[in-house]
């Protein structure tokens, strides 16, 4: 870790000379490799799966499925350098977000927050470790994670110099950092704060085995608790499609039976029961739409609604926190599936299907539509977007 007068450096060298490369060279695989391997091996991969999950990103079988997306990559290099606001809240996003851009053949400057060191120290120790090797040298020098606290010129200047900027963080970060301008044909990718939410057969989860049901809620737990239902792609809304009379209050009540077995795993610090009983508090005085109330202990909050607001994105509590309403047709949710909607986790819904009748209805958002236990995965395509594509450029 090298200290300057503004910031601190925390892995690689700051890019001097900016050289883009071709997306996917064989180096950069190589290094993608050597890094995953050696990650796996940590104790911090053993001891936190978000970490081993990255590790497993890297393999070469998905790497190439992510090249694949590339239209004319024969013709394409990355856009040169690529400048990182990485989000606090979670810790393995900064890695996802500079490999991508590595892996497009870009130079990347990472800026880290403060508040996040303690999380991700060992595994930059490691990135540069690997980096300082001979046979890495020319990355090193390409490539760059730092430190600073909320300091405007040196956003500033790393804005000016950056041929993309990538900002995770949410609505309030993207106007803030929007404030120090990039050179006129710089671009910008911004991560704004989005909404997510489930959709949950109602008669198969009346009717399934004790097994199925114990796995599909454990995949449940990983896309909310494992994130404090904080991650843009947590569900906070379910809806319980019921086509026929009689089956969500059975599912419901064995649902939330078998979430509440589960969930005792879940570390609930002090901070996170006040933060979330004064929530409970506000959507109680706020939110008429409630018409029942039911907990198990400070670890599950659970909302029923007998209508629906007509912004749902509202309806978002953290730290265990669910509202649910029961729909007959998956296409009453139309309607609400604004911009702000993100990701729309399933539970035994045709996935194709809907996501081509959601399509025909011309909606507004929605980005995604995966099964329960892949709201947390990252991909290439993030946001309705192809990443490499937006970070590379095509000589025709």
């Amino acid at each position: 870790m090298r200290t300057t007068k503004n910031f601190t450096i925390i892995a690689g060298s700051i890019p001097e000379k900016i050289m883009p490369q071709q997306p996917f060279s064989p180096l950069t695989l190589q290094f993608c490799q050597d890094f995953a391997h050696q990650l796996q091996q940590r104790p911090i991969a053993k001891e936190e799966p978000d970490w081993a999950a990255f590790s497993f990103w890297l393999r070469p079988r998905k790497l190439e499925s992510y090249r694949k997306l590339l239209t004319f990559p024969e013709k394409r290099l990355g856009r040169g350098l690529t400048f990182h606001i990485a989000p606090a809240n979670m810790p393995t996003m900064f890695l996802y977000s500079l490999f991508i851009s590595l892996l497009a053949g870009n130079a990347n400057i990472v800026r880290l927050s403060p508040r996040l060191l303690p999380k991700v120290q060992p595994v930059c120790e490691l990135l540069n470790t690997i980096l300082n090797t001979q046979t890495y040298r020319s990355i090193k020098n390409m490539n760059v994670i730092l430190t600073y606290g909320h300091d405007r010129k040196i956003t500033d200047c790393f804005s000016k110099q950056c041929n993309s900027r990538i900002i995770w963080g949410g609505d309030k970060t993207i106007l803030e950092i929007r404030k120090s301008p990039l050179s006129p044909m710089a671009i910008d990718i911004p991560f704004a704060d989005r909404y997510s939410l489930a959709i949950v057969d109602s008669e198969y989860v009346a009717n399934c085995s004790e097994d199925e049901l114990k796995n599909a809620v454990h995949h449940f737990y990983l896309d909310t608790y494992e994130a404090d239902q904080n991650a843009c792609s947590s569900p906070r809304l379910l809806f319980w499609l019921e086509k026929k009379d009689g089956f969500f209050a059975i599912a419901q009540d064995r649902w939330w039976r078998a979430v509440t077995i589960e969930i005792q795993k879940y570390d609930l610090a002090a901070i996170k029961v006040s933060r979330k009983y004064a929530e409970a508090w506000t959507f109680a005085m706020h939110t008429p739409e409630i018409s029942d109330f039911s907990y198990a202990s400070n670890r599950l909050y659970v909302y029923t609604l007998d209508s629906l607001p007509k912004d749902i994105t509202q309806l978002a509590g953290s730290f265990g926190q669910f509202f649910q309403y029961p729909i007959k047709n998956l296409k009453d949710i139309i309607p609400y599936m604004t911009a702000k909607v993100q990701t729309i986790t399933t539970l035994h819904v045709d996935i194709q299907a809907f996501r081509a009748q959601l399509i025909e209805a011309g909606i507004t958002g929605v980005d995604r539509v995966v099964p329960f236990g892949q709201a947390m995965d990252m991909d290439i395509i993030w946001d309705g977007r192809n990443l490499l594509d937006a970070l590379t450029r095509i000589i025709r």
